[in-house]
């Protein structure tokens, strides 16, 4: 894997794959939706705890305006010949406790998950870093093994739910 960094754009080579790691925008709602759209009804449900279809405007704006300090969001993208395609997206949201932020983490099923999803929380964890964020974590399935075995690769503790026997928290201190 090479990485070359051009201002808030990473340009990354996996395998053959040619990806572009950048923050998302506004203006990348169709990409949004034409991702989410596009996952398995299993990939969806891990991300969004419910089989929905495809993500609702009001969700839309939600996913794709961030503030780069409380909210940050990075996409992955490919360029094909109908135009740039996302294939992962990672964000985090600020918490109620000051210096802790939710994350979560989604690429498309037909790409290498591990590798796209490292790439991806690489520079959330960067940018987190900077605006002072300490602890990141995640809120997720204890039947998602693909996130258990990232967690793991990324050096994440995990706990059972306080409330909630089905999930897991998934926590990385940031130094």
């Amino acid at each position: 894997m090479t990485e070359k960094l051009t201002s808030d754009h990473k340009n990354v080579t996996i395998g053959d794959l040619e990806i572009t790691i950048r923050p998302i925008t506004p203006e990348d709602k169709h990409l949004e939706a034409s991702f989410v759209k596009k996952l398995s009804m299993q990939t969806k449900y891990e991300r969004f705890f419910e089989g929905l279809k495809e993500l609702s405007p009001s969700m839309l704006n939600v996913l794709s305006n961030i503030d780069y300090v409380d909210t940050m969001a990075y996409i992955a993208t490919i360029n094909t010949e109908e135009g740039e395609k996302e294939v992962g997206m990672c964000r985090y949201a600020a918490d109620k406790v000051p210096g802790e932020s939710e994350m979560a983490i989604t690429v498309a099923d037909d790409y290498p998950y591990e590798e796209v999803a490292t790439v991806l929380l690489h520079s959330l964890f960067e940018h987190a870093k900077a605006n002072n964020i300490k602890r990141l974590f995640s809120i997720e399935l204890s039947s998602n093994y693909r996130i258990k075995k990232l967690a793991e690769h990324l050096g994440m503790s995990a706990k059972a739910h306080p409330e909630d026997a089905t999930l897991i928290v998934y926590s990385l201190l940031l130094k």
